[in-house]
């Protein structure tokens, strides 16, 4: 059986690094007028 270690190690980095830079991604003040409208209203 072949040693997949390599493998598991680069999909965790992989989708660490994805999700870093969604969560980057969504932290930051949004240009889209609906998600304005959204933030208004809850305020």
């Amino acid at each position: 059986m072949t040693d997949y270690s390599t493998a598991i190690i680069g999909l965790i980095t992989f989708t660490a690094i994805v999700s870093a830079a969604v969560i980057y991604v969504l932290a930051q003040p949004s240009d889209l007028p609906v998600v304005k409208k959204a933030k208004e209203v809850q305020a």
